[in-house]
């Protein structure tokens, strides 16, 4: 376990903060400051706080949903873009999805009141990176597995799509802002992986379409 652990660093690294950070802000970070620092609020632009509210969670359940996503989509990207630019599309979708949500739910004036917490716009930035990088498969101790990446990444997409309105405490324009993070990012790489991002991203769009098109003859028989 250990050996498939480390074999992408960057991501096992990602992991293990995540858990020692909620631990240690838990413990340490007395509740006041745990609000005032470790949460994003909406309406406010504060960068410090988009970024410090990445490193805590808000129990351990949502600490594990996050860890267990990202131990293997972090993987998929880690293998495609390297260590340094996996850090890259990594912070910049956890900065993009606080800002986002931060920005829409203030022009909403939605939840207004309720703060985000948790890794899982970043989270989500990595998942589009790997379903776009690395659709079909995963890496395990040096083993390519086959395995339908694109079809979590999508689902999670559709997830968070269909239930931007609901009121189910999940930071749903957060995570769409993790998504959207991706090309953002894109403009910092080199021109290599933004065209086999770009040619990934039209290939998984024209797969959802047909995919949405098949659905509806199913449903219509």
């Amino acid at each position: 376990m250990n050996r498939i652990l480390w074999e992408f660093p960057v991501t096992g690294f990602v992991c293990s903060f995540l858990v020692f950070s909620y631990i240690f802000i838990g413990i340490f970070v007395p509740p006041h400051a745990q609000y005032l620092y470790f949460f994003s609020h909406p309406g406010k632009f504060n960068p410090v706080n988009w970024f410090l509210s990445t490193l805590y969670h808000a129990s351990p359940s949502h600490l594990f949903s996050n860890v267990f996503f990202l131990f293997f989509l972090g993987r998929a990207a880690e293998a495609k873009t390297g260590r340094g630019k996996w850090v890259l599309y990594y912070i910049i979708a956890g900065l993009v999805s606080g800002f986002g949500d931060s920005l829409v739910r203030s022009v909403l004036r939605e939840g207004q009141g309720i703060p985000t917490v948790g890794a899982s716009g970043a989270i989500c930035g990595i998942a589009a990176v790997a379903g776009l990088l690395s659709p079909y498969s995963l890496v395990f101790l040096g083993k390519r597995i086959p395995f339908p990446v694109f079809l979590v990444a999508w689902f999670m997409i559709y997830s968070d799509f269909s239930n931007l309105f609901s009121n189910d405490n999940i930071a749903h324009w957060a995570h769409l802002g993790g998504y959207v993070s991706v090309f953002i990012t894109s403009y910092l790489v080199d021109n290599r992986e933004k065209e086999e991002l770009k040619k990934s991203f039209l290939l998984n769009f024209v797969f959802f379409v047909l995919s949405i098109i098949l659905l509806f003859f199913i449903q219509r028989r």
